[in-house]
């Protein structure tokens, strides 16, 4: 049972990824059939969840809609590899959940807007209170997707630690 426990707290990244795919798709769909009502309902749903770390992969040179797809549905399948042998890939586990917690936390917080502002010392200021958390409340997917991401990286904490003190 307690393994059975683990095996799907570790799947926690693997939902992120197949998550972020299925935003890239819901961005295809609506481009396709702008009128459907559910189109827009399972985009704007996952919108805020997913709307930062996609934006932020979709920036980078050399990463299309379609290869950013990809990419992100092979990080869910590797995910699932990892997550039923977590001994033979605990490494891999490691990173794996903990770019998921990164990417998911980016969902958490704002990101500071400077904004230009004449003063005394011609400096940008950052606007009061812009790096708050968002509240859990939020996005109810969002905040069970952290927690499921986070549990996940705890689990690898487990792992690597049990693994270390086994060598001793």
């Amino acid at each position: 049972m307690r393994i059975a426990i683990f095996t799907l707290m570790r799947l926690g990244p693997s939902l992120a990824y197949a998550i972020a795919s299925t935003f890239i798709l819901s961005m295809l769909l609506l481009e396709s059939y702008p009128s459907s009502a559910s189109v827009w309902w399972l985009h704007m749903t996952i919108l805020p969840v997913m709307r930062e770390p996609i934006y932020l992969l979709l920036s980078v040179p050399g990463i299309g809609i379609w290869s950013a797809t990809v990419l992100l549905m092979l990080a869910s399948i590797f995910g699932i590899r990892v997550a039923l042998q977590p001994q033979r890939h605990y490494r891999s586990g490691f990173i794996h959940a903990h770019i998921a917690l990164i990417a998911t936390g980016l969902t958490m917080g704002r990101a500071a807007v400077a904004q230009a502002d004449l003063s005394a010392f011609a400096m940008p200021q950052l606007q009061r209170g812009d790096w708050s958390f968002l509240p859990l409340s939020y996005s109810p997917l969002g905040t069970v997707l952290f927690i499921s991401v986070f549990l996940a990286c705890v689990c690898c904490h487990v792992t690597i630690i049990k693994r270390t003190m086994s060598f001793r």
